[in-house]
């Protein structure tokens, strides 16, 4: 119960207790105010138009009417706190605002109460009596005129009072101790049914109340099915002023239609959950049964080119891979969109190398560039740390979507991939000479399917989600992504990600000045290519010059031989290796045949390595050029890091085993036949021993069959989607087993086409050693058996 009308009962009292201001009168009592009967206020209010009774017709209570007119202003008061009782239960408002409202109804009718001062008496005669007699008759009948015209006046303001309340809508009675109804509005005698319940308790006429929470609110709910409505209800305790008693005051409010649009707010968001939770199973089952015949594809493809091949037959087997991860790739990024829509991206804090990470992206993108005659350059600032601590996976994700995005939508010119160190995080920066954006492409461009060309003809394809998917990343990570563009002029995409530096002493400022002393000049077309090989070259310490034709050629020999140095190295860029020489030998002064001379290649142009020769040059480079290969080319003409990334020629089908790797027993269990070829296949390359079986019993069964403790199988890999039992309802039985007969753990790896973080976690917790995701890698495979076969036997002893 509200605490509300104790704090105005007080108020109620000190009105009740005032002293009258007239001094001199012998105090009557006021006469009591009662509660209304039912229809008092209505009657009230329907003879506002009649004739108000005269003065004449109370002069026999002159001294009545004389008492109450100094009782009239407590008794306004008293009416004007009840009244912001009411108020107070109905609306639950502070008491000290009611307080205001009673005061101001106070102040506002103290006119009504004012009556003329009292004149002193004038000096009179004795023989003047009788006149004095008439005026004090004529001034106490004006009074009692003026005191029944303010009660008349004070019955018209409870009239009033209780038309405001159901004009509200709100139900409102009042009960005595004993719990029968005293006093009912016209809302709760229309609400109810009842034309006269003074004399009937609540209960009688209806109104059973509810407690509706655990808060004590309390609900009463009239009615049902379409005529249903619910009541807030509240109630209070205050006394009479006139007789002293108790009444309990209750007043209802209709809150139907608030409940109905809560009622209608949480079924929605139930049917917008229950829809997400159905999207996520349908993406989830769709991804499996996608991922598990691309596996197969693409790992046929895998063991294909692997086998003696034509040009012709390496091209088409190319195309067919490329198109695989192209499918894979599409795939990810619907499920990346449900995960984040889900709020369930899971991110991992691991190591990496920065240089590593940057250049892998790179280079796998270089040949969609050099594919469309565009150029893809690296540059890594010098005070970049070595090796950092993120989640690498995710920002290699975002560094791919935008380099690939950069690749699609240039045509001419190239792409430059940028990462310095600002304020302990990485920015990452790729610009590209591309189309450019408009002001309101910018602004939606990080939205879901979008595009900047939307419309239909346009010219690129893909979902429109890879930028979308990069926003959300980098905002997990912390960072944030951005865009710098100007249409015709190309765009730079830019995101930073806070990382922790990890990289040992000796490794966290790389060593400057390996360069020092040498002069290079770069003979290459202007381009990113060009540049990131100046910047790199200065960084460490070294002067270096670009010539693109004659006139430029000319102008950085003079600017080299204003610096006094003695140039060491000519670099060029095999598309210009046929103008190299005509250049050179423009030089205003002779150079020297002892200069070093360094070729830059293409990946694709591996097939010319062995003519390279032709141009002068004794080492090479490939494009993109590392930092680290640059500066072991120009010290020590050492070109083998460049020379074995590009040693990719068809390898034999033969025994792949390396003598530091054993041969295993593996138990293989996977439904579908081809990727159980394919993984069979791969397996057994590497000399390992493989069983199959088509189930999730007969991989219990045979993973379980230990004559004398001893296991048969060094490595179980199981798909973790099996008939009979799954993957992981089979892995949970063998480790039951295991450890109710104290046998040896056998390592087991899952093979799952699902794709969710979620469900490689709950593999892993499930007692699996592994996690491999389909489409198999088949290098990530191998090296997965080979490190748990090591941990297996690093245990053993």
């Amino acid at each position: 119960m509200s605490t509300e009308p104790h704090r105005l009962q007080s108020a109620l009292s000190l009105a009740l207790n005032q002293p009258t201001s007239r001094s001199n009168e012998i105090p009557l009592v006021a006469p009591a105010v009662r509660y209304p009967v039912p229809g008092a206020a209505y009657a009230a209010a329907s003879n506002v138009g009649e004739q108000r009774p005269s003065a004449q017709s109370i002069t026999s209570k002159q001294q009545d009417a004389h008492g109450f007119g100094g009782a009239a202003r407590p008794l306004f008061a008293i009416s004007a706190a009840l009244g912001a009782s009411a108020i107070s239960i109905a609306f639950d408002a502070p008491a000290a605002l009611l307080a205001s409202v009673a005061g101001i109804a106070v102040v506002a009718a103290m006119p009504l109460f004012r009556r003329p001062a009292r004149e002193p008496h004038p000096p009179f005669l004795a023989d003047s009596q009788s006149t004095d007699v008439k005026m004090t008759a004529d001034a106490d009948a004006s009074r009692a005129e003026h005191d029944h015209d303010r009660t008349w006046e004070l019955g018209e303001f409870t009239s009033h009072l209780a038309t405001m309340f159901d004009s509200l809508g709100d139900m409102i009675a009042a009960c005595d101790l004993e719990g029968s109804i005293v006093f009912a509005n016209e809302t709760f005698r229309t609400t109810t049914g009842c034309e006269n319940p003074v004399g009937l308790t609540l209960a009688q006429t209806g109104i059973r109340p509810v407690q509706a929470d655990e808060t004590g609110d309390r609900e009463l709910i009239l009615g049902e099915g379409a005529a249903k409505t619910v009541w807030t209800w509240r109630e209070a305790i205050a006394r009479d002023p006139a007789s002293g008693k108790m009444f309990v005051h209750y007043v209802g409010r209709n809150v139907t239609s608030t409940r109905e649009a809560e009622a209608e707010l949480v079924e929605a968001r139930e049917r917008a959950e229950a829809a997400s939770h159905a999207k996520t199973r349908f993406l989830a089952t769709v991804s499996h049964e996608i991922r598990t015949p691309l596996n197969g594809i693409l790992g046929m493809t895998h063991l294909l080119s692997q086998t003696e091949t034509t040009p012709e037959q390496a091209s088409y087997i190319r195309t067919a891979r490329e198109s695989g991860q192209s499918l894979l790739s599409l795939i990810e990024d619907l499920l990346d969109v449900t995960s984040i829509e889900a709020g369930r991206l899971n991110l991992r804090q691991e190591e990496g190398d920065l240089d590593e990470l940057v250049h892998g992206v790179c280079e796998l993108m270089a040949s969609k560039a050099h594919e469309k005659n565009i150029e893809i350059a690296v540059h890594i600032a010098v005070d970049a740390p070595k090796r950092i601590a993120s989640d690498i996976g995710r920002v290699r994700q975002v560094l791919f979507n935008l380099v690939g995005n950069a690749i699609k939508f240039t045509e001419t010119g190239g792409v430059l991939v940028e990462v310095s160190l600002e304020n302990a995080a990485l920015v990452f920066s790729v610009t590209d000479t591309g189309p450019g954006l408009k002001e309101s492409e910018k602004a939606k461009i990080f939205g879901e399917f979008e595009r900047a060309d939307n419309g239909p003809t346009r010219k690129h394809g893909g979902a429109g989600l890879g930028l979308s998917i990069s926003a959300r990343i980098v905002e997990a990570l912390g960072g944030e992504i951005g865009v710098e563009s100007t249409p015709g002029k190309g765009s730079k995409f830019h995101f930073t990600v806070p990382v922790a530096d990890i990289s040992s002493g000796d490794q966290t400022n790389p060593l400057r000045g390996p360069l020092s002393g040498r002069a290079v000049l770069v003979i290459a077309p202007r381009g990113p290519v060009s540049a990131a090989m100046l910047w790199s070259i200065r960084d460490f310490g070294g002067y270096a010059e670009a010539a693109s034709d004659s006139e430029s050629m000319i102008a950085a020999l003079a600017r080299l031989n204003r610096t006094g140095l003695i140039l060491s190295d000519i670099v060029v860029d095999r598309r210009m290796a046929g103008q190299a020489e005509s250049l050179l030998t423009a030089a205003p002064t002779a150079l020297s045949d002892k200069i070093a001379r360094t070729l830059v290649i293409a990946p694709e142009d591996s097939r010319d390595l062995e003519g390279h020769g032709d141009h002068g040059a004794d080492a090479w480079l490939v494009r993109p050029v590392r930092r680290t290969s640059l500066i072991n080319v120009l010290t020590r003409r050492d070109d083998r890091d460049d020379r074995n990334r590009l040693a990719s020629k068809p390898r034999p089908p033969v025994l792949e085993r390396t003598s530091d790797n054993p041969t295993l027993d593996i138990l293989l269990a996977e439904d579908d036949p081809v990727n159980a070829l394919m993984v069979r296949t791969m397996l057994a390359r590497q000399g390992h021993r493989v069983t199959l079986v088509e189930n999730g019993r007969a991989l219990v069964e045979e993973a379980m069959n230990r004559p004398g403790g001893k296991m048969n199988y060094d490595l179980v890999i199981t798909d973790l989607s099996m008939p009979e039992l799954d993957g992981r309802s089979a892995i949970a039985r063998i480790r039951s087993d295991e450890d109710v007969n104290q046998l040896d753990h056998l390592p087991i790896i899952v093979l799952s086409a699902d794709g969710q973080a979620a469900t490689r976690d709950d593999i892993l917790a499930a007692g699996a050693d592994g996690h491999a995701e389909k489409p198999v890698d088949p290098e990530w495979l191998l090296s997965l058996v080979t490190m748990t076969a090591r941990k297996r036997a690093d245990a053993a002893g």
